[in-house]
C-alpha cells in the first residue's frame, strides 16, 4: 500500500495545510521559539501555492 493510499486526506490542500501548520507550531513551541500561528499559516500557504504553480503539488482540489 502506498503512502497516499493509506492517508488519502493528505491529498486535500486544506487538511494538509492544517496538519503542517499544527506540526510546525507545536514543534517550535516545544523548542521555546515564539512565532505566531498566523505567520506560520502565511508561510505554509505561500509554499503550497508555489508548489501548485510549479506543478509539483500532489494534492487534489
Amino acid at each position: 500500500m502506498k503512502f497516499y493510499e493509506k492517508y488519502p486526506l493528505l491529498k486535500q490542500k486544506s487538511f494538509l495545510s492544517k496538519v503542517l501548520v499544527d506540526t510546525v507550531y507545536s514543534t517550535m513551541a516545544l523548542e521555546d521559539q515564539d512565532v505566531s500561528k498566523i505567520q506560520i499559516i502565511k508561510i505554509v500557504d505561500t509554499i503550497l501555492k508555489e508548489r501548485e504553480l510549479n506543478g509539483s503539488a500532489f494534492f487534489t482540489k
